[in-house]
């Protein structure tokens, strides 16, 4: 079996600066650390047995001088221990701090502050201390789900946590949120860490991770391995090696948590050495030289730290209305085709520096030559000057003599014609080789022999296509250009990419936004920037993320120039929310409040849009300082006010809608945005109690235009208008004609107790 080594496993810079601020002031006298110094169980003991002696909270400290470990506390312990007296040693890593800075600059010009990462890890707690009443903890994308954002909300992370988990959780937020400040706290030594385990992980059949089981650091590292195909074990000591996982395995991979100790991989690395491993040379190199514990700080390490301490002070101020702080994203190692390993090239001695036979004095030549051996040297000289001598790894352009299905066979001015088998040309070509290629055409080769078995060199154009290709990717990244290239695969992570060589686009940097599914881009021409082309790695990554933004931004920048206050633009509808639609202007945003978006009254603006629709607005205003611009819809549309004459003239019946009651009379809608009043007078020719007798809302009618009113926009209506009038009922029996009564009866009634009559009722009768 073969071992492979992490370059970065073990301690990171954060955890070496706490274990030496602790042992320097562990050599005056025992010193307390607040909580375990990191997250090894073994390494604590050791420290423990030098004076760092680990307490559970503050009423455990038993010494006067207490370490504040990498992690960091939130500020009212730090406030605390010092109300206490004592003396206190701030091991808070810097990229820690630099985010605990964030989190209290964040809680003054945000509404929320989030923090994704694990809430019980203490690096979480203490941050969340630092956002005050305003900061709260998400987990993961599903933890994002269950909450509701309001107004402007930052968001920031675990330093551990996973890039691609905090790019999903932060590209939902932005759809929900009104506002997002987007802080990318992830310390580049963690993702550094992360892709190398990815990228091992892949090469290997087994991958142990070295660390402590309750370290979040390890887990990650854990769940990266296996997430990339190779079995994984989580060991803390040598004593947790399960030999039975190396069954059938060829090759191994090691990798340790940023808070492994050098004495611990080198435990593993030994017992591994010890059951007949086979290691390279580097791996044994790198066991010598490990130490136990770093006690000195070098200056690597001074100048790192110089450095890391600078960061604190630069966390950005957002000033857009949505900010994306700056950050070193972690890119998944490409999935690289292993170059054949080349032969070593055979020496050769030019006639200069070949050494002399000895002659002896019969054999020594007369100084005059006979004129056949002149002639031969002659002939040998222009023979010589005529052909080339071809070496290994030369490239050179010759011209093809004979194509056939297996190789054709190019002259190079060598002694014999150099053959270019059919596996040394591109796939593609090789598929098509007699279409492809002709006799007399010139093809540029890599030597790869000098001979064959039949005494031809064996030359390969696929060499020096890839050659090419990495020349110009090289020249491309250099001058930014944007290149072109078809999909190929779709591998666990992002895509492959063909573009002379196969590149590797991670899923994070296909889109601008997060893409749960990669599929629909199989066998698709994409276009991209290239980010990192290392030829001696094989190692080429590229961002089609890099060219939408470049794209967007060269767009953005030329509306700016040219957008004006009422204009007519054409837009996308990117996003909705409650208080409007977001319009995209080719590459720049605009807000179409949901009062400007018609004439009546829109409650939510997916009544009238979906994300997606193209439409055309009216620029209300631009704010070019502040690159804020203000639109609307109903401005391309005519108030339909405007056309009541023409529509609903006096007299006209029209159909309507009954849209809500009252108890003067209906409000009906003649069409959105043109309602009018059916007065309770209006609803019928009979007499009408309550609105709700004669129609209800929902109701279609037809009413009768009495009059309007276009300043005011009130129309007055009548259903009953549109009615027939009832005849009045007739009486069969005769009306006895009533005789005035005398003068003297009306004078002399007087009504009698059961004659009484209320006030109410003449009301009721009346």
């Amino acid at each position: 079996m073969i071992i492979t080594m992490a370059k970065s496993a073990g301690f990171c810079f954060g955890v070496k600066r706490a274990i030496r601020l602790a042992l320097e002031a562990a050599a005056d006298g025992n010193v307390s650390s607040l909580g375990p110094l990191i997250h090894n169980q073994r390494e604590v003991e050791r420290l423990s047995k030098l004076g760092i002696c680990p307490a559970a909270d503050m009423n455990e400290i038993k010494e006067d001088t207490v370490i504040i470990r990498s992690h960091g506390v939130p500020p009212e312990v730090k406030e605390e221990l010092k109300r206490r007296d004592l003396k206190i040693i701030d091991a808070t890593c810097p990229f820690v701090k630099k985010a605990q800075h964030i989190a209290a600059e964040s809680r003054k010009e945000a509404d929320m502050v989030v923090i994704v990462g694990d809430k019980d890890h203490p690096e979480v707690i203490g941050l969340v201390g630092f956002a005050g009443e305003k900061g709260f903890v998400i987990n993961d994308l599903e933890d994002a789900m269950n909450h509701r954002y309001h107004g402007t909300v930052a968001i920031l992370s675990q330093t551990t946590y996973s890039l691609a988990g905090f790019e999903s959780v932060v590209e939902y937020i932005k759809s929900e949120a009104e506002r997002v400040i987007v802080y990318h706290t992830i310390c580049k030594a963690t993702a550094e860490r992360q892709k190398e385990a990815a990228a091992i992980a892949k090469e290997v059949d087994v991958v142990l991770v070295v660390g402590g089981k309750n370290s979040a650091n390890t887990g990650k590292l854990a769940q990266i391995a296996a997430n990339n195909g190779a079995k994984t074990a989580v060991i803390e000591s040598v004593s947790d090696i399960d030999f039975n996982i190396f069954n059938g395995a060829e090759k191994i991979g090691i990798t340790a948590g940023a808070s492994t100790p050098d004495w611990i991989i080198g435990e593993v690395l030994e017992k591994m050495k010890e059951d007949s491993v086979v290691m390279d040379e580097k791996v044994l190199n790198e066991m010598e030289a490990a130490e136990a514990v770093e006690s000195e700080v070098t200056e690597e390490a001074a100048a790192a730290e110089a450095e890391a301490e600078e960061i604190v002070e630069a966390a950005t101020e957002p000033e857009a209305e949505e900010v994306i702080a700056p950050a070193e994203e972690a890119v998944e190692e490409a999935p690289a085709e292993e170059a054949p390993a080349e032969e070593a090239p055979a020496e050769e001695v030019s006639a200069e520096e070949a050494p002399a036979e000895e002659v002896s004095a019969e054999e020594a030549p007369t100084e005059e030559a006979p004129a056949e051996e002149e002639s031969m040297a002659g002939a040998y000289a222009a023979f010589s000057k005529d052909v080339a001598i071809v070496r290994r790894g030369e490239r050179l352009t010759g011209t093809i003599i004979k194509v056939s299905d297996s190789e054709l066979m190019v002259d190079i001015g060598a002694k014999s014609e150099g053959i270019i088998p059919r596996s040394e040309l591109n796939p593609a070509e090789a598929e098509q080789i007699t279409e492809l290629f002709h006799e007399g055409d010139s093809v540029e080769v890599i030597v790869m022999r000098r001979e064959n078995e039949d005494g031809h060199p064996v030359l390969s154009k696929r060499r020096v296509d890839a050659d090419l290709a990495w020349e110009k990717l090289a020249k491309a990244m250099e001058d930014g250009d944007i290149l072109e290239g078809k999909v190929i695969d779709v591998v666990k992570g992002g895509l492959l990419v063909n573009v002379g060589l196969k590149g590797f686009v991670p899923a994070s940097l296909v889109e601008t936004s997060y893409v749960g599914n990669l599929e629909k881009y199989k066998d698709q021409d994409i276009k991209f920037k290239v980010l990192e082309c290392d030829k001696n790695h094989n190692k080429l990554i590229l961002s089609r993320k890099a060219y939408l933004e470049a794209e967007k931004a060269a767009k953005a920048a030329k509306v700016w120039e040219e957008i004006e206050k009422d204009q007519v633009r054409h837009g996308t509808v990117q996003r909705l929310t409650t208080f409007g639609a977001f319009i995209d202007l080719d590459g720049v945003d605009g807000l179409l409040h949901v009062s400007q978006m018609a004439w009546y009254r829109v409650n939510h603006p997916s009544e009238i849009l979906n994300i997606g629709d193209e439409i055309d607005v009216y620029i209300l205003n631009v704010d070019k300082e502040n690159q804020k611009i203000s639109l609307g819809l109903k401005q391309l549309i005519p108030d339909p006010w405007s056309l009541v004459p023409e529509k609903y003239p006096l007299n006209a019946i029209v159909e309507a809608k009954v849209v809500r009651t009252a108890t003067f009379g209906a409000f009906v809608q003649l069409e959105p945005g043109v309602e009018g009043l059916v007065h309770i007078s209006q609803l019928a020719w009979g007499r009408v109690a309550k609105t709700e007798d004669a129609v209800k809302p929902g109701d279609i009618v037809n009413v009768k235009v009495l009059g309007f009113d276009l300043d005011s926009k009130k129309i007055s209506l009548s259903i009953k208008e549109t009615l027939e009038r009832p005849e009045p009922e007739k009486s069969e029996e005769p009306v006895e004609e009533k005789k005035p009564k005398k003068e003297e009866e009306l004078h002399s009634y007087a009504p009698k107790e059961d004659d009484q009559i209320t006030i109410a009722d003449m009301i009721k009768e009346d």
